[in-house]
Formats: C-alpha cells, structure tokens, sequence
C-alpha cells in the first residue's frame, strides 16, 4: 500500500510520489517534468479529427491543458488511473465530455475497450504510458497491454477476414436464404438438453489421444451430447463415434471438401447465413439455423438468438452447448497450442494442413505450468474462450455452468484440466441423451427478401448517380467558401444537405447489413483515403465548401462503383429474382 504525496517539478509542474516502508516512486520525472508532457504531446502527431487516444496514467493531470491543444471535439480521449485515490482527486477535475477517466479495473477496460475501438477505427490509436507509469505499475499496465492487444487484433482481423472473403459471404448468404425454411432454427432447442454435459470436439494434437479415451469407454458416451465442427466430423465417425450435432461456419469450399464423404449422415448440420453453400445446400440430414445477420434484416426472424463469435468453430459449438442447456461443457483436441509440434490432430490434418502458412511461434503455459509453443492465431483463440467463460459467469451466476479441460495444450483459465477417463466414467451422469427432433417452423418469402435487396441497391445506384452530379456541379461552378456561413435557403447548401441524407440512410439501413464484407470494407476505405482530416484542421475543413465536395465526390464514386460489381453478383447467386 502506498501513501501519496504532492511535490513540484524543479521545471515548476506538480507531480505525485508514492511512499511504502521500504519503495517511493515518482509517477513522472522530477527534474524535469515538461520533457514527460512532450513525450505525450509527440506521440499525437498526426492526429486526426476521429482518432482514438490512450493513456495509461493522470498523475497530477498537468498534461491536461496541452492534450486539449491537440484534440478537436471528435476526438475521445480515455485516460486509464490505477491508484484509486489519485482517480478521486482528479475526476472531479475532468469536466470536458470527450476526455473520460477511469479507475483500473479489467472487466471495466475491457468492456469500454471493446466498445470504443472497433474496425472501422482500429487504425486511429494513439496509446501513451505517462511518465514512470510503466515502471510503478508494471502489471497493471502489461495487463491492460494485453487486452487493448486483443481488441485491436479482433478489430484488424476482421477487416482481413472481409476482405478476402467479402465475395464468398455474400454469394453463401444469397444461396442460404432460399434453404432456411427447411431448417429448424436454434431456438427450438433452447435448454432442451437443461443440466446434461456436452464434449465440445476440436482439431488439435490432444483429440488423437482423446479419441482413444472414448473409445475404451464407448458405452458411456450416450450420456455425453457430443458437438463436433466440420473438420472433426470425420475423426469420430472414421472411429465409430457417432456425434448429435456437427456444427459448419466456415465459408470456405475447403469446408465442403472436408465434409463431402458424410453429406449423406444423419447427424444434424447446424449452419449460419456465411457457411459453405455448397454443404448446406447438398448436406442430406437435418439443418440447424443459427442466425447471425438475418435476425437483424428480417422482420419475422428477430426474435432468434445469436452465438458467440470468437474466431474458430469451437466457439460457436461452446455457446450451443450453453443455449441447449448443457451445464458442463468439456472441451476436447482444444490444445491452443502447438502440442508435440503439432498444429491439428492426426485424425484430423487434410491436404490443405500439408503446406502450413508461416506461423509466429510464441510461449505460453501448458496444463502442468509448464512452457508450450504456440501462434499468435491460437492464443487469440484462447482468449476468446477464456474470455466467453468470464461472460457466461458474469451473465447469470445461479445458472452454473462447469467448464473442464481434457485437452493436453495450453492451460485455458476458467477451465480447470481433468482427465477425460475420470469424466466419462463418473457416475454422476446417468441419463442417456436424446435425438434432436426438427421443428420447421421458419417460414419466410425468401424472394421477396433478395427482390427487397436488389432494390435497395438500385435505389442507392440511381442516388449515387446523383450525388455524383451534385458534386459536380459544386466544383465545376467553382462553389467555395464556408458552409457556416451559407444562408438556411441557399439551394447550395440544400443540396450539400441532401448528400449527407444520402449517406445516412444508406449507412444506417438495415439493408446495408445485407452487403456483409463489401459494406464493412467500404466504410473502412473511404474513411481511410478521404476522411483523414487532422484534428487540428477539423473545424475550418468541414465547412470548407470545396474540400467537403472533392471528398464527397469521391466517396459516391466509390459507393456506385462498389454497388454494381454486388448487383451483379447478386443475379449471378440468385437468377430468379424480379
């Protein structure tokens, strides 16, 4: 425990110290305190009108007033204090609405992390540990390291993820629609398995000697609802292991390919708008519908549920788990790491797994405690578990739900490893598990809901035409000056008026949903090549007539550009429509 105390710089700026028995530490250079502001202030440079800044320490906030110099009113700026009784003198001092400061706490900066960086802005951080911050609070602030880590590469991942599948989503989708009213949807199994265990299957090393552990005790497995993934599917039928559900997100035709000996199995195949069209359309047992997008775009859908994303099939298969009422959820082959050197099971590597991208090997702890190798890819995944676990307890502690490692790779916190032999063989689970039975309900006009998206596109070719016109004309009649000094009826600002309509309603339509990773990557761009005002500039370019119509102009050029390529796709995937 520290005391605190208040001194003054020799360069005259205050700054506190924190006295123990036997350490004292100053939060920032005593000597010279100006050369810490500096440090700050240079690690704003090229701040732009929406970036997104970071700091790990307030001190005595003296860096206040020249942060301020350098923001514009859109910029947020989130100030993170680790000593709670520094946070109480100086909150009362932070009056300005777009500079929050907040008292470390994990769960706290997690959740106002990932609700302000997302990926349209994960590009516009700026992060600064003031002062002696780093070396005073050194787990604090590797912590806080690690989950701003973590969001941004979720955030970039994504961009990634739409970018080279942005094509394979939006066909998968179009063909998915006409298939749901042949499905039951996720739903319909909501705790219908209420306090039975559930064995996740993954890919990893550990599924080989898992395997061998189900099937010396096969005859117990029916009191297991088993969920296996499409590249595990194949791992437990080839071993007799007939699992209750096989769950397929991936868009992939790989994901075809690795299913394709099974596509007549009456295992039911549980599906999402993105999955491979290809299975879900040929795939002959039951379907399952878990909705991701329709549930947000389609009226008489909205009330389904919605899984976990967190980057890998495995995730998916945990939150069913949940949803059908599974209360322990034991996860198996979920090594999150490079287990013997090995990346999937053998029971499990295809010719896709032959020729191995590149990997970044990093260290983590194993089961034992022990160091393990590992990527940076299956440590994200790791985390997206540990962090669902904290989710699920944090959401409704009276409804208990047991995680278990039997996997023999990196230790997942919140799933405590035990032997799967000593799991299956317990004779607390004695009820034999059920079929799932279809109930077809979902009944939806998927024409009219395509019909309904080409004419959205349309419209907004026929309005980015005009915009286009519009913004035109501003420039070649040479229409300058300030927009804050335009006349309410001028028919000039009018029609600037009606642009920034245009985009709104295109931007936060329900319907622009629909264009999945083509509509993500298009605000990401244009935002990136013709929205990079400096903060300090933000005031005198957004009312510079001139500079907001080349700007415009460029981002309906795209917008039309963009839609045409979709339309056509659109009546490639789904010739039928009106």
């Amino acid at each position: 425990m520290f005391n605190i105390k208040k001194y003054k710089s020799k360069d005259d700026y205050y700054l506190y110290k924190l006295i123990s028995e036997d350490k004292s530490y100053y939060l920032a250079d005593k000597d010279n305190y100006k050369k810490n502001i500096q440090n700050l202030i240079d690690n704003l440079e090229g701040i732009l009108f929406d970036s997104v800044v970071i700091i790990f320490g307030i001190d005595s906030g003296e860096y206040i007033k020249a942060l301020k110099s350098k923001l514009c009113e859109r910029n947020r700026v989130i100030i993170i204090e680790p000593n709670k009784e520094i946070y109480d003198i100086a909150k009362e001092k932070i009056v300005d609405d777009n500079i929050h400061l907040i008292h470390y706490d994990e769960q706290v900066i997690k959740a106002i992390l990932r609700n302000l960086i997302n990926h349209k802005n994960f590009n516009r951080l700026h992060v600064h540990c003031f002062g002696n911050y780093k070396d005073v609070y050194i787990e604090e602030y590797e912590k806080f390291i690690g989950i701003l880590d973590n969001i941004y590469y979720t955030s970039s991942s994504s961009i990634a993820v739409v970018s080279s599948f942005k094509k394979i989503f939006f066909g998968n989708m179009i063909s998915n629609l006409s298939i749901i009213n042949h499905t039951s949807s996720l739903n319909s199994y909501i705790d219908k398995f209420k306090n039975t265990p559930a064995i996740i299957v993954s890919a990893g090393p550990s599924l080989d000697r898992n395997i061998q552990t189900m099937l010396k005790y096969k005859n117990c497995l029916d009191k297991f609802f088993i969920i296996a993934g499409n590249r595990t599917m194949g791992s437990l039928i080839e071993n007799g292991i007939k699992p209750n559900l096989v769950v397929s997100v991936d868009p992939a035709q790989v994901t075809y390919d690795m299913m394709k000996k099974y596509l007549d199995s009456d295992v039911p195949l549980a599906f999402y708008e993105y999955s491979n069209k290809d299975l879900v359309k040929e795939y002959r047992g039951e379907k399952i519908y878990i909705s991701e997008l329709f549930s947000r775009t389609i009226e008489d859908l909205k009330d389904l549920s919605r899984t976990y994303i967190g980057g890998s099939v495995a995730h998916t298969c945990i939150d069913i788990a949940k949803i059908i009422g599974c209360n322990k959820i034991i996860l198996v082959g979920q090594d999150c790491a490079l287990t013997e050197n090995k990346h999937h099971s053998y029971n499990s590597t295809f010719d896709i797994d032959k020729t191995p991208n590149e990997l970044e090997v990093v260290l983590d702890k194993d089961i034992y405690g022990d160091e393990i190798r590992t990527t940076l890819t299956l440590t994200f995944f790791k985390t997206k578990i540990e962090e669902y676990i904290n989710l699920v307890k944090e959401e409704d502690e009276s409804k208990y739900i047991e995680f278990i490692n039997a996997s023999y790779g990196a230790d997942i916190e919140g799933a405590p490893h035990k032997e799967l032999e000593e799991i299956i063989t317990s004779s607390e689970f004695n009820k034999n598990i059920e079929n799932l039975i279809p109930n077809k309900s979902i009944n939806i006009d998927y024409k009219e809901i395509i019909n309904s998206i080409l004419e959205h596109i349309n419209n907004f070719i026929v309005k980015s035409d005009e915009c286009i016109n519009i913004c035109n004309e501003f420039l070649n009649n040479d229409v300058n000056g300030s927009l804050m000094d335009m006349d309410e009826d001028d028919i000039n600002l009018q029609n600037f008026l009606y642009l920034l309509h245009v985009v709104d309603e295109f931007e936060y339509s329900t319907k622009s949903y629909y264009l999945g990773g083509y509509f993500t990557e298009f605000l990401f761009d244009v935002r990136k090549n013709y929205f990079e005002m400096p903060a300090q500039d933000y005031s005198k370019l957004t009312s510079d007539f001139k500079y907001q119509s080349e700007t415009f102009l460029h981002y309906f050029q795209d917008l039309n550009s963009l839609l045409k390529v979709i339309k056509e796709l659109l009546l490639t995937n789904a010739p039928n429509v009106d």
